[in-house]
């Protein structure tokens, strides 16, 4: 039961990394599964539809998990794991809009706004984060 209410402690301190690391775990399954998510550039469809950038994001997620979960408080982990999912929630975002331009997809539009909200809590997590050491 102390276990438990550690983890509890713990997610608590850390709510956005939490969300952020699941989102990622999810998002990495969702392309993992779907083989031809991507269609456009064409000439780039072999690389973004390949495992290896499914599993980029399911171990971004993973980190951010489990830096929540042995207590969050090294300050290059969370630089480090906010970085990567940073990048990655800004390709994706980039590949939406391409496909929304291209193909007219409205979905893919809102997929881009979602996307972007992420990035907004990623700068507040990078700017606001009890890890953050502050020079004075």
């Amino acid at each position: 039961m102390k276990v438990i209410t550690t983890i509890y402690h713990r997610i608590r301190l850390n709510p956005l990394h939490t969300i952020l690391g699941s989102l990622m775990i999810v998002l990495g399954i969702v392309l993992l599964i779907n083989d031809s998510f991507f269609y456009w550039p064409p000439e780039w469809q072999w690389f973004f539809n390949n495992d290896l950038v499914d599993a980029f994001a399911i171990i971004t997620g993973t980190g951010l998990i489990a830096f929540v979960l042995i207590g969050g408080q090294d300050q290059l982990a969370n630089a480090v794991l906010l970085s990567l999912s940073a990048f990655f929630l800004t390709v994706i975002a980039v590949l939406a809009v391409g496909h929304s331009i291209v193909f007219h997809d409205a979905w893919q539009l809102i997929v881009a706004i979602l996307l972007i909200g992420f990035l907004l809590i990623i700068q507040y997590l990078a700017t606001h984060s009890n890890t953050v050491k502050r020079r004075k």
